[in-house]
């Protein structure tokens, strides 16, 4: 691979030159991707202009990121999805629940990640993502640092195509999520917990023992990381019963070195992966969940 201007090649001597049009949005190389084609980063603060739309389609990018994506509206994602995009990643734009239903018309879409969508914004609840129940492709989502809760997880929940799921930080209250137990295809999940209300109201986490209980029906599951809660040998032990688990990340759990060994024991064959949290770790997490 090499960089050409603002653009990220294979190597390929027939790959287009990067049009300076596109120069100002001050493109980099995107650490979410890693393939043979092209993939396009950018940062978006203010809306794309028509030339600027022009350049990306003349390119035949199939992935796209957009940082700082303030400017990407409906009216953006509207454009964008006219073309064969395979992956698409958002973070911080300005959409609502209508953006879904251009999305949906997205076919090739494998990989769809939004990071801070509309936060705070009215006229998006993620209702909208049952929309993409159809498509064929769609394979991998992320959805985190949101200002929505029960309706965004409920339309997850109808995307039954779905391999790997990864969503964190989202106004979520329900700790059963029963809406994970519709992905009987998923094989990858990253789960962290809620937020504390935007608007002020107590903290409701969405990621507790209870939820330890749902994941442990979720037979198809290979891959599992949990983050940001406190667990014991007890409940987590319920994970055993996930017959084709084998690699288990547990990323700022506050959990005891003994409980980890006694589940090491229990799951023998699954890869284990934990550090102990310092005290100061430990205090910031016990305030985040407050």
């Amino acid at each position: 691979m090499f960089l050409v201007g603002s653009l990220l090649f294979a190597d390929d001597p027939s790959a287009p030159t990067v049009p300076t049009i596109l120069e100002p949005l001050k493109a980099k190389i995107g650490r979410h991707w890693a393939f043979k084609g092209i993939v396009l980063e950018i940062q978006a603060d203010k809306p794309l202009t028509e030339d600027q739309f022009k350049a990306i389609e003349s390119l035949g990018i199939r992935r796209i990121a957009i940082g700082n994506a303030k400017g990407i509206d409906d009216s953006s994602i509207k454009r964008l999805a006219k073309l064969n995009l395979e992956g698409f990643v958002t973070d911080g734009s300005q959409l609502t629940d209508e953006a879904f239903r251009y999305l949906a018309t997205m076919k090739s879409l494998k990989n769809l990640s939004f990071y801070h969508p509309a936060f705070g914004k009215k006229g998006f609840t993620g209702s909208g993502f049952a929309l993409l129940k159809d498509l064929p492709e769609l394979e991998t989502l992320t959805f985190a640092g949101t200002s929505t809760g029960e309706e965004a997880m409920a339309a997850i929940g109808e995307l039954t195509q779905l391999k790997q799921l990864s969503t964190w930080h989202t106004q979520q209250t329900d700790p059963r999520n029963l809406y994970l137990l519709k992905l009987t295809n998923l094989r990858s999940l990253k789960l962290g917990n809620s937020l504390s209300k935007h608007n002020g109201k107590p903290r409701q986490p969405c990621l507790t023992d209870e939820t330890l209980a749902t994941i442990a029906k979720m037979k198809s599951l290979e891959s599992l990381e949990l983050t940001e809660m406190q667990l014991t040998f007890p409940v987590i032990e319920q994970l055993s019963a996930l017959p084709n688990l084998k690699k288990l990340k547990l990323e700022g759990v506050d959990i005891s070195a003994k409980d980890i060994e006694k589940l090491r024991t229990k799951m023998a064959g699954v890869s284990i992966e934990w550090k102990p949290m310092t005290e100061a770790e430990i205090k910031r997490l016990q305030d985040f969940l407050k």
